[in-house]
């Protein structure tokens, strides 16, 4: 790992070189290069992916000492990741039950299912000679990667929208900026992988969701689908059937529509918008208050947060999880208890308006 980044900054790194070296016509090739540069940059001791055949995981691309060639379907670690269709996080390989030790160096392990068209086609392994090396960290950044390389991407569309559509979220304000444009795209081509969908519609949705900001935030999202309609050059990639689906699920995105996305397109592009961390969001729901409301006092700020909470987050609120597989089900499941607990979320209030 390079000494004067931290981790996430090394995956950020990694995915920044990826992206133009992947997403061609050859998954393995694309494989190779993941495997170099995760296993290059990051410093691992072993770090490979074995790809379906069968029953049974077969060695493929790979950096490190020589290793297993064949793995059963639900055995070891790999085996488990594919059968379960999770990541699997091991901090002391020795405690896990069945695992398949291709070398006795290895101390700890992460593995990370590829997903294509709604099937485990791969899975990303890595391990350490060191315990207890992988957290979320890891886990998050992986998925991503993961993600990106069994997408697919069209190349020529890819260039267009890095080129032309991203820079253009640089003029709006932080919540809506080039960075959060970048994390949707990833969490909807993470979401994506796991249905039987296009992913240049997918990624093409996620890109244009928010570009209607420049002309009416309160409204932006039926600018965005009309703003999708009239790129002239989005032709040359979809068909006129295709562009209205990506103008209507950048339209559905928005949380306070009250109505389900018309497709699953609308569904994960809606669920990857949303980031569902109970600090981040009452930080967030602060930030606001004290940006539009500045003439509150601290209790003013707090009727306004609880009352937009309850209202958006509570169980009886207006926001819906629209796909099961997204990690919002879970955490929205842990923001509501803090809400339900109005001691608990006025300690995380006072805390954050400090």
């Amino acid at each position: 790992m390079t000494p004067d980044m931290d981790k996430a900054q090394n995956y950020q790194y990694i995915l920044k070189c990826l992206r133009p070296m992947t997403g061609g016509t050859d998954l393995i090739a694309d494989m190779a290069n993941t495997a170099a540069l995760l296993h290059s940059q990051m410093g691992f001791w072993w770090t490979g992916f074995y790809r379906v055949a069968g029953e049974r995981l077969i060695l493929g691309p790979f950096q490190g000492p020589v290793a297993c060639t064949s793995i059963k379907y639900g055995k070891g670690v790999c085996g488990t990741s594919w059968k379960e269709q999770r990541t699997v996080i091991v901090p002391d390989v020795d405690q896990f039950p069945g695992h398949i030790a291709c070398s006795s160096e290895s101390r700890s392990e992460i593995v990370v299912p590829l997903w294509q068209k709604g099937k485990v086609i791969a899975v990303l392994d890595i391990d350490s000679r060191e315990l207890d090396s992988f957290d979320n960290i890891d886990r998050d950044y992986l998925e991503i990667i993961c993600a990106e390389l069994s997408s697919g991407i069209n190349p020529d569309l890819r260039e267009y929208v890095t080129g032309s559509i991203i820079p253009r979220y640089r003029k709006f304000d932080s919540g809506h900026a080039e960075s959060h444009v970048i994390m949707v795209i990833e969490r909807a081509l993470g979401l994506a992988c796991r249905y039987d969908v296009n992913p240049d519609m997918v990624f093409t949705a996620a890109a244009y969701h928010d570009l209607g900001i420049a002309e009416d935030r309160k409204t932006h999202n039926i600018m965005s689908a009309r703003i999708i309609r009239e790129d002239a050059a989005l032709r040359q990639w979809f068909s006129p059937e295709q562009i209205d689906i990506i103008a209507d699920a950048a339209e559905d995105h928005r949380a306070s529509l009250g109505y389900e996305p018309r497709t699953i397109y609308g569904k994960i592009t809606a669920e990857a918008d949303r980031l569902i961390f109970p600090d981040m969001v009452v930080e967030r729901c602060i930030q606001y208050g004290r940006a539009k409301h500045p003439e509150l006092d601290k209790e003013g700020q707090w009727e306004r947060v609880a009352a937009h909470l309850e209202e958006k987050y509570g169980r009886n609120g207006y926001l819906k999880v629209w796909l099961p597989e997204s990690s919002n089900a879970i955490m929205l499941d842990k923001l509501r208890d803090i809400i339900d607990d109005k001691r608990a979320l006025r300690e995380m209030f006072d805390k954050l308006y400090r």
